[in-house]
């Protein structure tokens, strides 16, 4: 490695460093302030405490990791340009990617570790987060959420979708059932609701439908006791995610769920389009801050700053307004989850042309 590339890694590293401790320092220091009361009203101890932000700093390193990733590159190659050492390095003949090319892989890198970052580590610390903050400190009960949407296989081998699901009453509403023999669907019921007495599930306001074969039998009930339905109301309250929190695996298998069981996946097909996304924002941004940092205007410590706040606002504001639109089937799921890429590519590739190279 050239002894520039090698002083502009350490200087990016330095700088991403100090990003990252200083955003955990003030999200943590923040959210303090503001559940303050919150924690002395329930008397939460110490270790509660330190527990509940230490899941909640990977949620924040997630979050902040572009925005740092674009502040290091900012200043390190900003720095660069500011001393002359670029118009130097260009006058030797070396292109601008030439002498970024460690950013950019180290980016490519950093990508593919928010990508398993999320898929490994992030929800599985958004669970416990959640459940230090609502059972350990606020002493509530151990309920799983969430009670909407919900998919699931029994213990019986039927697929179950319900669109909301009431533990106060044990009351689903939107109920589908589907039974199935290998690959073949041999049953299907779907009910307004399902209400449960203690042992039995009654279903109320739905059709049944049983094939066999090419032929299709169907039967309408207002009140059905389904004796034959093995699964207890607990089976809706556990050992469930709520979808927010559920990696890449989990979400590609509750959408094959929803959709055997005639529900809507639009809103889990965007949330894994967004988790598949959301990583490249890494890259992408450090490849903006080398062409917008290498340009004739210096880039001092304010417009760095300017620069990453409007940046990452803006990504982040395109990205989760383009999810919204998918959530509400604007847009379809890849187009939301991608579109905010898309559009930086775009912009990066519209910068480059005009940079120095």
């Amino acid at each position: 490695m050239a002894i520039i590339h090698r002083r502009l890694l350490l200087t990016f590293l330095r700088y991403l460093g100090l990003g990252l401790v200083g955003a955990l320092i003030l999200f943590t220091l923040v959210d303090l302030l503001e559940h303050m009361g919150s924690l002395v009203d329930n008397s939460a101890t110490t270790s509660e405490i330190l527990r509940y932000y230490l899941y909640k700093a990977a949620w924040i390193v997630d979050i902040v990791l572009p925005i740092a990733m674009l502040m290091a590159t900012l200043f390190s190659v900003g720095q660069m340009a500011r001393y002359l050492e670029l118009t130097a390095l260009f006058a030797a003949g070396w292109s601008l990617m030439r002498v970024t090319r460690p950013l950019v892989v180290l980016a490519a890198g950093v990508s593919l570790m928010s990508l398993g970052w999320r898929e490994f580590v992030l929800p599985k610390a958004n669970v416990e987060r959640d459940r230090v903050w609502e059972v350990e400190i606020h002493g509530r009960a151990d309920l799983i959420r969430p009670t909407q949407n919900i998919a699931l296989t029994g213990p019986d081998g039927r697929l179950y979708y319900a669109r909301r699901y009431d533990p106060g009453n044990s009351l689903l509403t939107g109920l589908k059932i589907v039974t199935r023999q290998g690959a073949r669907i041999t049953e299907r019921i779907d009910a307004a609701r399902a209400e449960w007495d203690g042992e039995h599930w009654t279903l109320v306001d739905g059709t049944r439908r049983v094939f066999e074969g090419d032929a299709e039998r169907l039967t309408t009930f207002t009140r059905l006791t389904a004796t034959d339905l093995t699964i207890k109301p607990k089976a809706f309250e556990r050992d469930r995610i709520a979808q927010e929190d559920m990696n890449i695996r989990q979400l590609r298998e509750y959408v094959g769920l929803v959709r055997q069981t005639g529900g809507n996946p639009r809103s889990a097909e965007v949330d894994l389009q967004f988790n598949l996304a959301f990583p490249l924002v890494n890259l992408i941004v450090v490849l903006m801050g080398i062409v917008l940092a290498s340009g004739p205007r210096k880039t001092t410590v304010a417009s760095g700053f300017g620069l990453t706040i409007a940046v990452s606002f803006g990504y982040y504001l395109f990205m989760n307004f383009g999810r919204a639109l998918g959530h509400a089937g604007v847009a379809p799921p890849v187009l939301a989850a991608w579109a905010g890429n898309l559009f930086y590519g775009l912009a990066f590739a519209g910068l480059f042309l005009r940079a120095r190279r």
